[in-house]
């Protein structure tokens, strides 16, 4: 069914609906209906910002029979009420004051959705750029958010500022947003599995929302080829690590003091294996995480771990930036070969 009807007398009575008083203007010149009410707004409005729109209401114009509210042409619209109430706030006035969180999930959502239907490109534009803060397409941008993530005391939360990614991902789907998809993949396969299986039932509507069978398969996938990554950067990186050629221990005669940066990375090493195959910490299941954390570690200055020389820290810092690019690089093709434009 198309998703505009020009409207007849046989579809609804004037007595059937009402008129959304705080989105209708007086000098507005068409009805625009949507469900059980009409909104008075301005032909030349939707025209300039939809395609679809203004489609549309050249139809209705050539249409022999219409029905008229207030005076005023009616387009029915096969949307909800709400959800255009909120598309028709942003082409008046934009979004310059929309925060895009966990509780405005469900108005970007619809804007997203409505904006992609009727082409609104700037609308649309805008909206992925604010979801792109946290679902983003470079590592740098990642870190960022990840680092917003943590509260006052340093604990991980993200759930509490961020839209479940299974929202994420459903609703990149559905308005062919594929830059959003790696990120949300990544977040989702932090999670445990049986979770995810089950869907996430929204707060507020106790909806319980999934994904599809093929994006499930999809973050299997995935998840395996992230963590096969980050077992071999612990092998290859660290497990037996030898020290720089320039290492300031090795030009000392005291042998137990030669194999100071050494026994340092071997630390690194165990406490990565415990962290990485155990539920010693709530990250566990994030590789990329875990491959910085192995440089956090002697930078902590507990006292827990040996601290290696400087040549040992600056030669693991590069091998950590290249092995995090490297695995950021690699997510569209691990999560189904997803196809973006910009990535990294």
């Amino acid at each position: 069914m198309s998703p505009l009807v020009p409207s007849s007398p046989n579809v609804f009575s004037a007595e059937a609906v009402t008129k959304h008083t705080n989105i209708s203007f007086k000098d507005g010149n068409i009805a625009l209906l949507a469900g059980k009410r009409y909104f008075l707004v301005h032909q030349g409005l939707l025209c300039r910002h939809s395609p679809v729109l203004k489609a549309a209401l050249e139809t209705l114009e050539n249409t022999s029979t219409i029905f008229s509210l207030e005076g005023r042409p009616v387009l029915e619209v096969q949307d909800s009420s709400e959800d255009m109430s909120y598309f028709l706030i942003a082409l008046y006035d934009g979004i310059p004051n929309l925060s895009f969180t966990a509780e405005t999930y469900g108005i970007i959502s619809a804007l997203l959705r409505l904006a992609t239907k009727y082409q609104v490109q700037r609308l649309r534009n805008d909206l992925l750029q604010g979801l792109a803060i946290t679902w983003p397409s470079s590592l740098t941008s990642w870190d960022a958010r990840e680092a917003a993530m943590l509260d006052s005391d340093g604990i991980y939360e993200p759930r509490k500022c961020t839209p479940h990614p299974i929202f994420i991902i459903n609703l990149a789907r559905s308005v062919d947003a594929p830059e959003l998809l790696p990120s949300a993949f990544y977040d989702l396969s932090r999670s445990p599995i049986s979770h995810t299986a089950a869907g996430y039932i929204a707060p507020g509507t106790l909806d319980c929302h999934r994904l599809s069978d093929e994006d499930l398969i999809n973050l299997l996938k995935g998840r395996e080829d992230a963590s096969r990554f980050l077992s071999t950067f612990l092998v290859n990186h660290l497990e037996g690590r030898k020290p720089s050629s320039n290492c300031i221990y090795m030009q000392v005669g005291n042998q137990s003091r030669r194999r100071f940066c050494q026994l340092a990375f071997e630390n690194v090493f165990c406490d990565l294996l415990r962290a990485t195959n155990s539920l010693v910490c709530d990250r566990s299941c994030d590789p990329l995480f875990a491959i910085m954390d192995g440089e956090m570690i002697y930078e902590r200055g507990d006292g827990r771990f040996l601290r290696p020389c400087e040549f040992c820290r600056a030669e693991f810092h590069a091998e950590v930036e290249a092995a995090r690019d490297g695995f950021w690089h690699s997510l569209p093709e691990w999560f189904g070969n997803i196809q973006v434009s910009v990535w990294g």
